[in-house]
């Protein structure tokens, strides 16, 4: 009784001790989708429970001049950020793009400084020579009349979703990647959408006197079932429910290439493309093995024709022993492709294979 207790210990705290890194590795999607989730519903219960009290020292500012605020949104960081990405990707390339990336980092940065100078010319023909520290007016308890800071808003929650959405579409790749990207995309120019019109509020406050900013923002419905809209469709493209563009994966009906191509049954589809000469064959389709167990020969080197059928999606076949060391590797490989790996030989035995990159992709080699 003592030593089977005993045992299941040294069991479960050797997950602690010697834990199976591939296993965690390919979990930390997982891990990182639960921390932001955690976090997000921390934020959202804040703001929620946020009561009218305001805490601490209140801090006077001085009084600007009447004409005079902070500058308002500029597409000048957007396009910065985008001449920074050509000159990377120039980087990368190599060629004509680096120079084409250099040039448009130069052209959006002096767009940035003309906007820069600009501002600053007019606070100068605002405020006049007379535009110094010294000459501000005394700190005053309150602000103007009508000016108070911007509304609360939903964007940054909105924005940690989406770059919840495309940090999954770097791990998973495929349509989710795209979709991520989209997700972002669609944050970002919702928040510049706000940014302007409050800038216009405030303009529109220096000849009113009066900053009207519409009050508390709603539940923006419409971005979340947009973004919801996004995550289904990901995961159906992503998982093969839905048909990839453009062909999508082979086809996966019959007995396939380990048939050797034999047996020339007539019918209206075009056959399989014919697997190379291997000892064994693997397939991928929608994001899983269609044969979670395979048969190879023992104590020799032997072959294995891995065909990944599914389009944009990399796999690839990892071998361990019961350990959780690794006994083969295989090349990463993104479908449709078919390639040959060369697995040197193992004793007899039964012996987990997996995806690295899809933790779910599990089967077993049977050594005999």
């Amino acid at each position: 009784m003592l030593d089977e207790l005993w045992s299941a210990l040294i069991r479960f705290t050797e997950q602690f001790v010697v834990p199976d890194w591939g296993a965690l590795v390919g979990l930390l999607p997982v891990i990182l989708a639960v921390v932001v989730i955690l976090y997000l519903t921390w934020v959202v219960y804040r703001f929620t429970t946020a009561g009218p009290t305001r805490r601490g020292v209140r801090r006077l500012p001085p009084v600007a001049p009447a004409g005079i605020h902070m500058p308002g949104p500029s597409f000048a960081p957007v396009l910065a950020a985008f001449g920074v990405f050509l000159l990377v990707f120039g980087m990368v390339v190599g060629g004509p793009w680096l120079w084409v990336g250099l040039i448009a980092l130069v052209i959006t940065l002096l767009y940035w400084g003309r906007e820069a100078l600009r501002d600053y010319d007019h606070i100068a023909s605002v405020a006049g020579e007379h535009a110094a520290v010294g000459a501000l007016p005394a700190a005053a308890g309150t602000p103007p009349a009508g000016v108070h800071m911007p509304p609360p808003t939903f964007r940054p929650l909105l924005a940690a979703v989406s770059l919840t959405l495309l940090v999954a579409g770097m791990v998973i790749g495929g349509w989710a990647l795209w979709f991520g990207l989209l997700a972002v995309a669609l944050v970002l120019l919702g928040w510049l959408r706000d940014a302007w019109r409050e800038y216009a509020a405030t303009e529109a406050a220096d000849r009113t006197g009066h900053l009207d900013l519409g009050g508390a923002p709603a539940w923006p419905r419409a971005i979340f079932a947009a973004l919801a809209v996004i995550i289904a469709g990901a995961l159906l493209l992503s998982s093969g429910i839905l048909p990839n563009s453009g062909g999508g994966a082979l086809p996966s009906g019959g007995p396939g290439a380990s048939d050797g191509g034999a047996g020339g049954g007539g019918g209206g589809a075009s056959p399989a493309p014919s697997l190379p000469a291997a000892d064994v064959v693997v397939v991928a389709e929608n994001i899983a093995w269609l044969e979670t167990s395979i048969t190879v020969p023992r104590d020799r080197a032997f072959t294995i024709a891995f065909d990944n059928r599914d389009r944009d999606v990399p796999h690839d076949i990892v071998i361990r022993d019961g350990t959780g060391a690794e006994l083969f590797r295989g090349d990463v490989t993104t479908g449709p492709s078919i390639v040959v790996y060369d697995v040197p030989a193992i004793p007899a035995g039964q012996y987990p294979f997996v995806c690295s990159i899809h933790s779910n992709m599990t089967g077993t080699v049977t050594a005999q």
